[in-house]
């Protein structure tokens, strides 16, 4: 009995080292079932906001939901990283979950940016609604972050 069991304890070690793999997932693996939510689903939209990166520093939204376009305010904490690249993380994820939000303005402690749908797609010559996927958007969203000259002309008004 003794041997099964001295057997037995490895086996259970390397199944609780896979399950807590598991359980450690990035935070984004499931934001895409958000996919076509709407501007006024509350808990869609919160959700979505929580797995995006700088959720930590996120202290609260509103929601315009009264009269078109239809948009959102979200307010950060203190953050100690660039806003733009927040910014244009962030919208593009909300652009690309939500179907009908056409602004957001992102407000910091000392800035605030807003972006319409409209200047993101064109920003990237494409319409971010298309992506059914993380890893695709994330690629997209990393690959024009290189190009901080294109980041600046997003927010040149």
């Amino acid at each position: 009995m003794s041997k099964i069991f001295e057997n037995f304890i490895p086996l259970l070690f390397i199944m609780l080292v896979l399950t807590s793999c598991t359980l450690s997932k990035s935070p984004n693996k499931d934001i895409f079932k958000y996919k076509n939510s709407y501007i006024g689903n509350n808990s869609a939209v919160g959700n979505i906001i929580k797995q995006l990166p700088n959720n930590k520093e996120f202290k609260k939204m509103t929601l315009q939901t009264k009269k078109k376009p239809y948009g959102m305010t979200i307010i950060y904490e203190k953050i100690n990283v660039n806003p733009k690249n927040i910014v244009i993380n962030n919208a593009t994820f909300l652009f690309a979950l939500i179907k009908n939000v056409e602004w957001i303005t992102f407000e910091f402690s000392d800035k605030k940016y807003t972006l319409t749908r409209q200047q993101l797609n064109e920003w990237y010559g494409k319409d971010v609604r298309s992506y059914t996927n993380e890893n695709d958007l994330e690629e997209l969203i990393h690959t024009n972050l290189k190009d901080k000259d294109k980041v600046n002309q997003l927010f040149i008004k």
